[in-house]
């Protein structure tokens, strides 16, 4: 009885997975789940394979466009109706929501750390708030007092003569650590990262696609967190977006100078006065260069200082507040006021679930390692002169990885100051902003700390951090069933998290990072042979890009090919780790034949290992994005738009044209193909 019981159990396990949708065990109810019988693993592979099936438009060859056929029918499946985008990156972020969710409404025990219980009083305090949002206006009202009142909400009684746009802007990112104008931050220096230096920085995140919604958005958030009226909201909004795209027209590929404060506001002029702006902010003369990066847009921001009323330059820059008080699903302002002991929450908790986790993600670092120091030392790899190609093996092997929340830091002596009460959210918003404006300027006196990375905001996906030669990956990529499960052929976790590892392990050596060596610091080890023909390599895929279509229209021809050199590379070095997986195991013969007794194939899906791999890496970029903003990326973000990455990577690759048997010259398979490393 008892063994029937239990198969009725996993066969409604079964059904409850297909019918979670087609993301198949990316239901949160199933995360946790420890299932390890063989008719458990069973249906955890029937379900991967639905879910991968319902993605494939099989009426489209793989050889002629690729995406097509590996997310043919994601848009249809998940549309992004209302919202901005849907993709894989959402459902892992959404995953990981739900288990800080968990985490944060466990109850208080008497071993939590101070920390944590500052975290759940937070979490607390936050919940209570929404059923007192009449506090909300008068904080804000409170707060904007502060700084001289939001004009738009002032009216005539606003004060213009009291005024000073310098003051304001490094006011709002003592006292919060605020960007509004201008983007700063404290980090290692390039010449030598053992040390901390101020940069100055163009503001990179003014995407012209967004600036619409953003507009709409700030409309709502004026009427209803301050009260104004439609017409005024309406006008307020639009004089912002004005002047965020007035900014945006001074984005540049930035270059990076080291500069003395005084030489720049020589430059720059009384408008753009950047000494009195860091002394303001610090508190205390700076003599030391710091980092210009976006000339270009300095000299736009000078400009619009110069010629921009008071009145638009105050709400501008008071509204930038707005958003952090703004109420939203309370585990995710949790993840953004306290991103490195969240994360650190989320790591423990699944080292707990699953143990042999981070021993397996270390196990796969090696591995991708050792695939790349052979490519690099293989025969299309020898434009490399040995000199540079010592160079480049020494910096490979000092390459680190990382975890967010895998350090337990001194979180007692971050957010001892902080105080949270639990009955007053908004407060304790204002103190954490508070505390993060505090941390930043004290960063200047304090060495780089690699396990740090909290003003880089909750990131979603991996990076590369050039300065410590290291690939930082979320936690949530530790999530069970959404990159990887025993259950799953093994091809699936190459494809998945091998390649975005090996996709980051790239960037080290891609046209921006390759300046950078072994520590971290900024220092040219390419030789001139080798770098003239790195440039030949990297044209052929500017060349390439600027060919293909998107939306009806030809993509913009772009000198900066970080990116598409991090995926070219990256898959290169993922493949290469699988079928070295692949070989080691004693049992196999051959990776081109299809048996659904292979634990390296998928039931009722007809694809041998290799095509599997690279169907699992395919369809990690599967998207819906509205078509109204589907043109404004294509023309200015580093990342080509995702059908074409896809297909780029497999245009690309002789491995993939073997896989799936491509005929030369076709789409998939042309007779040119870019290669860097």
């Amino acid at each position: 009885m008892r063994n029937i019981s239990g198969s009725v159990c996993l066969w409604t396990l079964y059904f409850g997975l297909l019918l979670c949708g087609p993301t198949t065990v990316n239901c949160g109810v199933f995360e946790g789940l420890s299932i390890n019988t063989p008719l458990a693993q069973e249906i955890m592979r029937q379900a991967k394979s639905a879910g991968m099936r319902s993605y494939i438009n099989e009426s489209v060859n793989p050889c002629d466009e690729f995406y097509g056929y590996a997310c043919g029918n994601y848009a249809r499946i998940n549309p992004a109706l209302d919202t901005f985008s849907t993709d894989f990156l959402r459902t892992l972020n959404a995953g990981y929501q739900r288990r800080v969710r968990r985490l944060l409404n466990k109850p208080k025990m008497s071993n939590d750390s101070p920390t944590e219980m500052k975290v759940k009083y937070f979490h607390d305090s936050c919940v209570q708030a929404e059923k007192q949002l009449w506090t909300q206006r008068a904080h804000l009202m409170a707060l904007f007092k502060e700084f001289g009142g939001f004009p738009a909400l002032e009216g005539n009684a606003w004060n213009e003569s009291q005024f000073d746009a310098i003051e304001m802007m490094a006011q709002l990112l003592k006292r919060f650590g605020k960007v509004t104008l201008l983007n700063v931050q404290v980090k290692p220096g390039l010449a030598n990262s053992r040390i901390n230096r101020i940069y100055l920085e163009q503001r990179d995140d003014l995407t012209v696609s967004q600036q619409l919604s953003n507009q709409l958005m700030l409309e709502q958030r004026l009427e209803q967190l301050l009260g104004l009226s439609e017409t005024v909201a309406r006008k307020t909004a639009k004089e912002i977006t004005k002047l965020n795209l007035e900014l945006a027209g001074g984005i540049s590929e930035p270059q990076a100078r080291l500069r003395l404060l005084d030489d720049m506001s020589q430059d720059y002029g009384p408008s753009l006065n950047l000494t009195r702006f860091v002394r303001s902010w610090l508190k205390h003369d700076y003599q030391l260069p710091v980092y210009e990066y976006g000339q270009s847009y300095f000299w736009q921001l000078r400009q619009l200082l110069a010629k921009t009323s008071k009145r638009v330059l105050a709400n501008y820059m008071l509204s930038s507040l707005l958003p952090e008080f703004e109420m939203m699903p309370c585990e995710l302002k949790t993840i953004q006021l306290f991103t490195d002991f969240v994360d650190h929450l989320v790591y423990r908790s699944l080292e707990q679930q699953n143990p042999h986790i981070p021993g397996s993600l270390r196990q796969l670092w090696h591995e991708l390692k050792a695939s790349f120091g052979s490519l690099l030392q293989e025969s299309p790899t020898k434009w490399l002169d040995e000199q540079t190609l010592q160079e480049a093996l020494s910096k490979l092997k000092a390459m680190t990885f990382h975890v967010r929340g895998a350090e337990s830091l001194d979180f007692e002596n971050f957010y001892g100051t902080l105080i949270i009460s639990s009955v007053d959210y908004f407060g304790n918003v204002q103190r954490a902003l508070e505390l993060r404006g505090r941390h930043l300027r004290q960063d200047l006196q304090r060495a780089p700390n690699p396990y740090s990375y909290s003003y880089s905001g909750f990131e979603m996906s991996p990076f590369y951090a050039m300065q410590f030669n290291r690939v930082v990956i979320p936690a949530s990529y530790m999530q069970h069933r959404y990159l990887f499960d025993d259950a799953y052929p093994t091809a699936i976790k190459y494809g998945t998290l091998g390649f975005s590892l090996a996709h980051e392990m790239a960037h080290g050596f891609d046209d921006l990072s390759r300046s950078f060596d072994s520590q971290g610091n900024q220092r040219n080890w390419f030789h001139w042979n080798s770098t003239q023909l790195f440039e030949q390599r990297k044209q052929c895929l500017v060349n390439q890009f600027s060919e293909f279509i998107y939306n009806e229209r030809k993509l913009p021809k772009m000198q900066l090919q970080s990116e598409n050199i991090a995926d070219n590379v990256g898959l290169r070095i993922a493949h290469a780790a699988y079928l070295n997986w692949l070989k080691q195991q004693p049992q196999r013969k051959t990776t081109e034949t299809a048996s659904e007794s292979d634990p390296e194939v998928l039931p009722r899906l007809s694809l041998t290992p290799e095509q599997l791999f690279f169907l699992a890496l395919g369809q990690m970029s599967c998207k819906d994005l509205r078509r109204q903003w589907r043109q404004a990326p294509a023309a200015s973000d580093a990342h080509a738009p995702n059908e074409v990455r896809v297909n780029a990577m497999m245009i690309n690759s002789d491995a993939f044209a073997r896989a799936f048997e491509c005929r030369d010259g076709a789409n998939m398979n042309p007779m040119e193909k870019c290669v860097i490393y």
